[in-house]
């Protein structure tokens, strides 16, 4: 029985650091840069349209814009939503004067509104091979699209955090 207890207690102190990176398909999330750990990505709505910014994150309640829903979950292609919105790459050409990503009317046929939430390198993804990137690391700085690679790992990494109810 002392066994067991230990062992208990070893998976339980373990947990919490496993489940940091994990979010479950349809929970909300705040994405932290880590590069500046106060900082997340999130829709800003403007005149001109929605794009991605960084921000300081919301209270993870219900009208908290900063908290994100990957509709599968990570490790598969998924939509990062927030309410009838999703992130979309849509227009966008990476390495080019027009890398913002934007903020779109969600639609399950369109692959320009797919990410993969990667583990190792914690990064967001595309199918093309470009990463959700944070250029410089201030509050609402436009979030842009470029190529993964590993000269600009550093502003690609993000650490999703499940938001608890």
């Amino acid at each position: 029985m002392k066994s067991f207890a230990a062992l208990l207690t070893a998976v339980v102190a373990v947990l919490p650091f496993v489940a940091a990176d994990f979010v479950p398909a349809g929970s909300a999330a705040h994405f932290f840069s880590t590069q500046n750990t106060s900082l997340v990505f999130a829709p800003e709505f403007g005149a001109s349209g929605a794009s991605l910014v960084a921000a300081l994150p919301g209270d993870g309640s219900s009208a908290d814009i900063t908290a994100l829903f990957p509709k599968f979950g990570t490790g598969v292609p998924t939509q990062i939503v927030y309410g009838d919105w999703c992130i979309s790459a849509n227009g966008v050409v990476p390495q080019s004067s027009s890398q913002t990503l934007y903020i779109a009317d969600c639609d399950s046929e369109d692959e320009t509104q797919l990410w993969t939430i990667n583990e190792a390198p914690a990064t967001v993804s595309n199918a093309d091979g470009n990463c959700i990137t944070l250029g410089r690391a201030a509050r609402g700085v436009p979030v842009t699209l470029g190529e993964c690679t590993d000269v600009l790992l550093h502003l690609q990494t993000w650490d999703p955090k499940p938001i608890s109810a």
